[in-house]
């Protein structure tokens, strides 16, 4: 029974590396030919590394809500940090970037709170599946973006499934993100 016990352990153990193991990198940001003909899924290169982070004291708080697989853009407001600070760096399945033309300027990775990156939206689940909350889930995130008097444009992208969203650049007050490639 013991040694039962053991394999067993072992197993579960293993488990998660395995499902690392899995796991492709969909790492970076946005194609621009994506951006043109948006809803093509991922890019077939991959996404483009991060720039270099912009220091700046003037940034953007970006109100951005999630309701069963539509995004909403709820607003943004400009703070004054006491300081320059540079864009936060961090991993995360969307990601707001700003362009000038083709080339990106920043991007800020981020999720919302609940929503991972869930391989099995949409498809028939399997009884032993993790749960999945992104069919049901209401969530909102805010997004600190530093302002950058070079962009031209803002997009909002879903990593997981290419969707891309324009965003209104230089950021309003409130507005609809619209549909994905609107």
């Amino acid at each position: 029974m013991r040694s039962f016990l053991v394999a067993v352990g072992l197993a579960a153990s293993a488990l998660p590396l395995s499902l690392l193991a899995r796991a492709e990198s969909t790492d970076a940001g946005v194609d621009p030919e994506v951006i043109a003909g948006i809803d093509a899924g991922l890019p077939p290169g991959g996404y483009a590394p991060d720039p270099p982070p912009l220091l700046t004291r003037h940034q953007w708080v970006v109100d951005l809500g999630y309701r069963a697989g539509t995004v909403m853009f709820g607003g943004a407001r400009r703070i004054t940090l006491a300081k320059p600070t540079a864009t936060r760096r961090a991993m995360g399945r969307f990601a707001l970037e700003l362009f000038v033309g083709k080339e990106l300027v920043d991007r800020v990775r981020f999720d919302f709170p609940l929503l991972g990156a869930d391989e099995l939206a949409g498809a028939p689940r399997r009884w032993d599946s993790p749960p999945s909350f992104e069919r049901n889930l209401s969530t909102r995130a805010a997004v600190m973006v530093p302002h950058s008097d070079r962009a031209t444009r803002a997009v909002l992208v879903d990593r997981a499934t290419g969707q891309v969203w324009p965003l209104p650049w230089p950021l309003v007050a409130r507005a609809d993100a619209g549909v994905p490639g609107g």
